[in-house]
């Protein structure tokens, strides 16, 4: 294969200094010649060894900073600052040993038809394993995300791993990007996302030879913040994301699958406390609000339409 295609490959990442530029060292030994490196970087402190491995990494390695936290937000950045027909998204925390990984998504892009790739993931994490079934990133029906990225078999999917995924730029910008509705540990945005743009009728397909190895870091990026906080989020993700994309009748359907984390917040992590009791359901209303916030500016984009035809 030749190196044609420009690759854009972004990487968010937030206070994992050293498991960033460890990943960058791999990407710069890849066998395919033709790509970028672009790092977003929302950490307060400047990763100095990454920032000077740009001097001799120039053409290849962009650095950026922003101050204000997000992984839709980083993500967007990196759309609006990437030169590739192709993108590559990963997360800061995943490993790449694999010289050919981005010779091998490329390769699914020379069939028109395929508008995204999604790669292996091996979870180093053993607990992550145990949650393995025989469907690999699908989205059923009634909402239920299997998200499973470790199989042998090529095949089409609608919901591929966000830390090891590619898509085609212009069918990105097709869809506007990332939706920065979605909060804190970002739960569901690449989910939501990828079924944007299968919805738009582009086909994703599952390339087993794509891999790496997701370490699972328990510091740095979403696990920074307070334990109640990061399930507020995760209400409020899931709760968003259900709604922009199934019947509001399968939603009790949602909150029996949710029984575990809710349990978790109220319990486990919050020992019964009247913040924890709360949390699980303040984050379910505030996914409700911030869909209805996106329906209400569809109704005045369509009468402000409405207008204009008149």
């Amino acid at each position: 294969m030749n190196d044609k295609i420009l690759v854009s490959v972004i990487i968010p990442t937030l206070a994992r200094p050293d498991i960033v530029y460890n990943l960058v060292s791999d990407l710069l030994k890849q066998s395919y010649e033709n790509f970028e490196i672009l790092v977003v970087d929302q950490t307060q402190e400047e990763n100095i060894k990454l920032n000077n491995l740009t001097v001799g990494s120039a053409a290849r390695l962009k650095y950026f900073r922003l101050d204000k936290e997000g992984i839709c937000l980083a993500k967007n950045y990196g759309i609006k600052k990437a030169k590739g027909e192709i993108i590559i998204f990963l997360d800061d925390d995943v490993e790449i040993k694999n010289p050919d990984f981005i010779k091998y998504h490329v390769a699914n892009y020379l069939n028109p038809e395929i508008g995204g790739v999604g790669g292996r993931v091996i979870d180093k994490n053993i607990r992550l394993n145990r949650q393995q079934t025989g469907l690999v990133c699908r989205v059923t029906k009634t909402g239920r995300v299997y998200p499973n990225a470790d199989s042998d078999f090529k095949q089409e999917i609608n919901a591929p791993r966000g830390g090891n995924v590619s898509y085609r730029k212009k069918y990105i910008e097709e869809i506007g990007g990332f939706d920065e509705r979605f909060i804190g540990n970002a739960m569901r945005e690449e989910t939501d996302f990828s079924l944007r743009i299968f919805k738009n009728g582009h086909k994703i397909i599952f390339e087993p030879k794509a891999d790496l190895v997701h370490l699972g870091v328990g510091r740095g990026g979403s696990r920074q913040k307070d334990r109640l906080d990061w399930y507020f989020d995760f209400f409020h993700n899931e709760t968003l994301f259900f709604l922009k994309h199934f019947p509001k009748i399968y939603f009790p359907i949602l909150l029996f699958r949710k029984l575990r984390p809710i349990v978790a917040c109220m319990a486990w992590y919050g020992y019964l406390r009247p913040k924890a009791l709360m949390t699980p359901w303040r984050g379910f209303m505030a996914g409700y609000r911030s869909y209805k916030v996106e329906k209400s500016q569809d109704t005045r984009n369509n009468d402000q339409t409405n207008s204009n035809i008149q």
